[in-house]
């Protein structure tokens, strides 16, 4: 068995890194012949101990196709992801982009990323027999070697008051966003005004979002006006509506139905859709029908809650192909007259 120890060449490494960023002048003059398999290691140190100029010049001269920075800011951390944008806007603004110079995808997802533990002198490496090698990078990320633009991806969360960090990425994205390719995989919306959501839609295109969470507090006749934008997201596998409220102003059966088949329509183009969450969505009393019968992909994962069934509501359930596949069934707050659903969900 392999014991790691203060000997060991791993740590050896990490010591030597430590006394290279204890010189930032002589870190950065270095990089040009750092061996690429070293750059992680380096790089996760400068990130950490906020080297900020080290940091800058290794994104700059960074060999791999992909750079999955996200992984390294579960810590809040403006400075040194300051330093990373700073980096990508000297590298846009150049004429000349050096050979070496690889990086396609700038990933921000705060998520674990594998091409963190594969590396010598990394965390995750040191205890291990193997060795990181370019070979085994460009098995994981073949895909991005064939971008033309620099992709950034990242996860947004937005309310009315952000933090420091996502506040400095969505003025940095507007901005950027005629000069990189802008992706959001994953979006949580709380409480914003429906034109402050279609501005950041804008930015970041709806057709890269995978996962949408609304809550937003708006009304029925508002998330019909934000219904072409759901249309829209061609790659959404997982979606949750959450807090839509009646209309403040009485705007007539007629109307509201017209607003509820609005919504429902953009389900036949969410073909990817696989896990469905409507928590409180008073609306779609009897048009449960619709909903199931537009989807276009057998659901994984179905979530209704707080709600008030109706009989057709009910008798949709066993016949809809869309539920045929279903994994895991969570009913729980629903009433139906005088009877309310247990509060534990089924898995199926």
């Amino acid at each position: 068995m392999f014991v790691c120890s203060i000997d060991t060449p791993g740590t050896l490494m990490k010591q030597a890194m430590q006394a290279l960023l204890r010189n930032e002048d002589l870190a950065i003059s270095a990089l040009d012949q750092l061996p690429m398999e070293l750059f992680p290691a380096l790089f996760k140190d400068a990130f950490k101990g906020r080297h900020t100029r080290v940091v800058k010049a290794m994104v700059a001269a960074w060999p791999f196709p992909c750079l999955p920075v996200g992984t390294l800011m579960k810590t809040p951390d403006l400075e040194s992801f300051q330093a990373v944008l700073d980096a990508v806007d000297m590298q846009l603004a150049r004429e000349f982009h050096p050979r070496r110079e690889k990086i396609k995808e700038l990933d921000l997802r705060k998520v674990r990323h594998d091409f963190w533990t594969m590396w010598p002198g990394t965390e995750d490496a040191d205890c291990s027999s193997e060795t990181g090698d370019e070979e085994k990078v460009v098995k994981v990320l073949p895909r991005y070697a064939v971008r033309r633009r620099l992709k950034v991806i990242a996860d947004l969360c937005l309310r009315v008051r952000l933090d420091e960090e996502q506040a400095y990425f969505l003025q940095w994205a507007q901005r950027r966003k005629g000069s990189v390719q802008l992706c959001c995989a994953k979006m949580k919306i709380w409480a914003l005004p429906l034109r402050t959501v279609k501005d950041i839609l804008t930015v970041f295109h709806p057709r890269h979002i995978e996962e949408l969470q609304l809550n937003m507090g708006w009304d029925v006749s508002t998330l019909a006006r934000f219904a072409p934008d759901l249309g829209h997201m061609r790659s959404l596998r997982k979606l949750s509506l959450a807090r839509i409220y009646k209309n403040a102003m009485a705007i007539g059966n007629r109307a509201e139905d017209k607003c509820v088949r609005k919504l429902v329509s953009q389900f036949s183009k969410l073909h990817c859709l696989q896990h469905l969450s409507l928590n409180g969505i008073y609306f779609l009393r009897d048009h449960l029908e619709e909903v199931f019968r537009c989807l276009r992909n057998p659901l994984e994962t179905l979530s209704i809650t707080l709600y008030r069934l109706s009989q057709s509501d009910l008798n949709c359930f066993p016949c809809c192909q869309s539920l045929g596949q279903l994994r895991h069934l969570d009913l729980r707050g629903l009433a139906f007259g005088s009877w309310v659903c247990s509060p534990a969900p089924w898995t199926i």
